[in-house]
């Protein structure tokens, strides 16, 4: 499998807050561990995003989010089969983010034609504070998920 087989990850989040790390967590392990496609960070910013998918066959977002599971939980959305629910846009350290980039992406006609959403449920999203263990275990989970061909 080359590169251009892989799909660009983009691992979404602030680093600085809590479990809101968690996405930025999984691109950085990803590029540790030798992942042979292309890793982006990003803050998480709608149009920022979007630029991203053009020319893309495949895209991996991966975000914190908080729906109301249990931290550590995984959720796995394909964005082609139907809008993102609404837990993935309203907590936002970064504005606009995601679910409205997958949103505006779609109204455009810009979406890859396979765009997948992993999101890590989180519980903290304090600046200053560190991941909870449960987010540090999924991260660790969708990092070995991703290196799986």
């Amino acid at each position: 499998m080359t590169a251009a087989d892989h799909p660009l990850v983009i691992g979404v989040g602030n680093i600085y807050a809590g479990d809101d790390a968690a996405g930025r967590h999984v691109a950085q392990g990803l590029r540790d561990a030798g992942f042979p496609g292309e890793v982006v960070e990003s803050a998480g910013v709608a149009a920022d995003l979007v630029p991203l998918f053009e020319t893309r066959d495949h895209v991996i977002l991966v975000d914190a989010c908080r729906s109301g599971a249990s931290p550590g939980t995984i959720h796995r959305f394909d964005a082609l089969d139907a809008p993102l629910p609404p837990f993935l846009s309203p907590l936002s350290s970064h504005g606009y983010g995601v679910g409205e980039a997958v949103e505006l992406a779609r109204a455009l006609d810009m979406l890859p034609a396979r765009c997948e959403v992993f999101a890590i449920e989180g519980a903290c999203f304090d600046m200053g504070t560190q991941m909870a263990p449960a987010v540090a275990e999924a991260v660790e989970h969708c990092i070995a998920e991703l290196m799986t061909p």
